[in-house]
């Protein structure tokens, strides 16, 4: 998925402003003098935004905020458009600097948005300490640093607010299941893209999401799996069948060979880009 999505919500600027706490005359006054537009925007029509222009607009309001000039915040939000090294962030978390590692997940979050921060900093930096780590046992606690830095900048990100009437989904992991890292990171791309969520997380008895679906009433339910042994017909039994939309996601359902009785409307995604789609 690329910056510049066109399958991607597009806010007005009254609508970004409101959103922002800011006038849109402050708005204008940064696309004149800041070069903050729209990306994609063509002369002589409405302005919309996407979520990746919201993104820097936020930063850059927050910037403003903590007291940095709008010249210097601005500086700050081009320079930091430019990709991470996945290198830098891995030595962060090895130098057991959570500090920094957060700071680079979250500036890189503000610039780009949480799909390509997901598929080009954050798994390919996880996969890479978790091979170090498999080699060198005791290097566990820099994988521990990364992910928990990782998860409290997913947690930071905010998106326009949604529709009163927007359809809900709701996310849990099944009920052994631990591993919540790719759950988060799209509970936070939904929230980019004003999808109001329901967060069940890590290893939800499966008489707690079925007393959810119930309450709640979500268009979907996201029931993730990391691992195969997380995976079996008897969480699906006792949440189906639900007028929710069921996504299962993760690998651990890649040994599910047909899809599962009452689920009329559920579908298997691999990645967070197929999640999306399947529930935006």
């Amino acid at each position: 998925m690329s910056l510049t999505d066109s399958t991607q919500p597009t806010w007005t600027a009254g609508t970004v402003a409101r959103h922002l706490g800011i006038a849109e005359s402050t708005l204008r006054s940064w696309h004149r003098r800041y070069g903050l537009a729209p990306q994609g925007s063509t002369p002589g029509r409405y302005r919309r935004y996407s979520t990746e222009d919201v993104a820097r607009l936020r930063r850059m309001r927050d910037l403003i905020a903590r007291g940095m000039l709008p010249s210097e915040a601005a500086n700050t939000i081009a320079s930091s458009l430019a990709p991470i090294g996945i290198s830098t962030l891995v030595e962060a978390a090895q130098a057991l600097d959570t500090a920094r590692c957060v700071a680079l997940v979250t500036d890189a979050l503000a610039a780009n948005g949480v799909v390509p921060v997901w598929d080009r900093l954050c798994r390919p930096a996880l996969v890479a300490l978790d091979t170090v780590q498999s080699v060198q046992p005791a290097c566990v606690d820099s994988e521990h640093v990364l992910s928990w830095s990782v998860l409290t900048a997913l947690h930071r990100v905010v998106g326009p607010p949604p529709a009163p009437d927007a359809p809900r989904v709701l996310l849990a992991c099944t009920p052994n299941e631990q591993h919540t890292l790719p759950l988060e990171a799209l509970a936070a791309a939904l929230v980019e893209r004003a999808v109001p969520i329901q967060m069940l997380g890590a290893a939800t008895p499966a008489i707690s999401i079925a007393h959810s679906l119930q309450t709640s009433a979500p268009a979907s339910l996201v029931l993730w799996s990391q691992r195969r042994e997380t995976a079996d017909r008897d969480v699906l039994r006792a949440v189906l069948p639900s007028s929710a939309r069921v996504v299962l996601a993760g690998p651990g359902w890649n040994g599910l060979r047909s899809r599962p009785s009452g689920a009329a409307g559920s579908s298997r995604v691999t990645s967070l880009p197929d999640a999306l789609n399947a529930l935006v």
